[in-house]
């Protein structure tokens, strides 16, 4: 549901069920570097204070853990929380019931705060921002990774819908992957994550990764050839759209709250 048919709602009882991983190599490839990638923007030295938000499982939260950081996850669907204690029992990470947009930690708890994929299911999106910006430290960050759907890919995927149309081809009875899933309450686009600051924050860097997801012949390129080619492949295609978020299926943004100094080399 995007804004402007009727006020969000808060979902607490989402559940495995509702995430498709997709079974394209297209998929596996870029689930994997986000994760990768996100893991890297915050954990910037041992001993970190790092949340969570919307975690899910709980499986970055326990990555971050195992670099020896102090993790939290905070996960409003319970059931999201007994998988991931019951997949990784042994894990360091601690896992807190809570939404975004109520966040139960003192001011200046963490060092980095990160929601990966999960900011446009919100109710209300402002105010996770602006108790992301209240938990993080003075020199932390905040780290948000969201999906684009005005992506070069998507735009493919709409005129090919345009045209199909005209010449009356049937449309699938599933959602396509280029329009907005019922359970989003936001459009993401780069125009979008641009305004996310409001008075907490201020945008420090944004960048894209990969292109071309789910376009239909790219993936099925990339499964029917060798996976060496195939990684070659996504990742030329990556680094096009690294400095061009708005043509990119997802939009990194690293936020700084606003008067803090910048990182070094951002």
């Amino acid at each position: 549901m995007v804004a402007g048919a009727e006020k969000p709602g808060l979902d607490l009882s989402y559940t495995i069920e509702d995430f498709d991983a997709g079974t394209h190599r297209d998929s596996h490839i870029l689930y994997r570097v986000i994760e990768d990638t996100m893991l890297d923007l915050v954990t910037p030295t041992p001993g970190a204070r790092v949340l969570d938000v919307a975690c899910g499982t709980g499986k970055q939260a326990m990555r971050i853990a195992a670099r020896g950081c102090f993790a939290v996850g905070a996960e409003a669907s319970m059931e999201m929380i007994g998988l991931g204690r019951w997949v990784q029992p042994e894990s360091q990470a601690r896992m807190v019931r809570s939404i975004a947009e109520v966040l139960p930690f003192r001011n200046g708890s963490f060092d980095r705060v990160m929601c990966q994929g999960s900011l446009d299911h919100f109710a209300d999106v402002p105010a996770f921002m602006r108790e992301a910006a209240r938990v993080t430290r003075p020199g932390g960050r905040v780290v948000i990774a969201l999906a684009n759907f005005e992506s070069v890919a998507c735009r493919i995927g709409r005129r090919a819908d345009r045209v199909n149309r005209k010449l009356r081809r049937p449309r699938p009875p599933w959602r396509q992957y280029w329009q907005i899933p019922e359970d989003h309450n936001v459009k993401g686009d780069l125009p979008y994550v641009r305004s996310l600051g409001g008075d907490a924050l201020e945008l420090e860097r944004c960048f894209g990764m990969s292109m071309l997801w789910n376009v239909a012949v790219y993936k099925w390129a990339l499964d029917h050839m060798p996976e060496p080619a195939a990684e070659w492949i996504w990742h030329r295609l990556d680094r096009v759209v690294r400095s061009r978020p708005q043509h990119s299926d997802m939009i990194f943004s690293i936020w700084r709250k606003r008067g803090a100094a910048s990182w070094p080399n951002s």
